[in-house]
């Protein structure tokens, strides 16, 4: 039945401070003109409330500027735990189709979402806030019950750097780097395939860089291959970066379903 609701994303922050005592939740002007202006709920009408770290509450419109759970906060409806092995995408955004880049790659269950800056990336006007949002909106409209962590403009260097260092109980990650133009390059499906039949045997993430519009330089790949980035194929084709991204995306999400079935 919950799956039938329409959805809104509440922070646990707010969710807690808010309904922590009589299960009352006091919506913002911009959630209030969702429910009633855009799904045209009315007071009694029923839609569902997540949290974005796998908490699902059935809610009521109570008035407009107010709705109730209908469970209490420490017994949601629907409780699911983390996705695994998380599954990362580090882009360098495109100038004019970025925003769909990030509505895709959420539907499609991506768990991070990492902007980076690259040599050859046209700077992009794509703000902080903007992007928040169509990642909010896809994860509402997805049904997804985790929402995806964003973080833009980041160096490329220091994001090669970041590893499981600083996690002693991760089990590693795997961190591919999708380039095109070089002999012998082996496909991502090949190289997904190989970590294991089965989610004891994969890695507890996995980190994708994907290049802008005119490729990564030459210093570029040699740096991520120093840092133990494996080069990976996407295809026979050379593809936009959004359309890469979202063929990585659904490759990387297919896997991982596959390691649960």
């Amino acid at each position: 039945m919950a799956r039938e609701w329409r959805r809104l994303l509440v922070e646990p922050a707010r969710l807690a401070a808010g309904a922590a005592a009589d299960q009352t939740l006091a919506l913002a002007a911009a959630e209030s003109h969702y429910l009633r202006r855009v799904l045209r709920l009315r007071p009694g009408d029923r839609f569902a409330v997540i949290d974005g770290c796998g908490g699902l509450w059935g809610a009521r419109l109570q008035g407009p500027d107010q709705a109730r759970l209908e469970q209490p906060l420490a017994a949601p409806l629907e409780r699911e735990p983390a996705p695994a092995p998380l599954l990362e995408l580090l882009v360098a955004p495109p100038r004019r189709d970025a925003d769909v880049l990030l509505r895709m790659a959420c539907e499609l269950g991506v768990d991070q979402l990492t902007l980076v800056q690259a040599e050859r990336r046209v700077a992009g006007s794509l703000a902080l806030e903007r992007a928040e949002a169509i990642v909010r909106e896809a994860c509402e409209q997805s049904e997804r019950l985790w929402l995806p962590q964003l973080a833009l403009d980041q160096e490329l260097a220091a994001e090669l750097d970041r590893g499981p260092a600083i996690e002693a109980r991760c089990r590693g990650e795997l961190r591919l780097l999708a380039t095109t133009r070089h002999a012998n390059l082996e496909a991502l499906q090949q190289v997904l395939a190989s970590t294991g039949p089965d989610s004891a045997a994969a890695p507890s993430r996995v980190r994708l860089a994907i290049g802008p519009e005119g490729g990564w330089s030459a210093a570029e790949e040699q740096l991520a291959l120093s840092r133990g980035w494996q080069p990976v194929s996407l295809g026979p084709t050379i593809l936009r970066t959004s359309t890469a991204a979202v063929a990585a995306a659904a490759q990387l999400t297919a896997w991982r379903a596959g390691l649960a079935g």
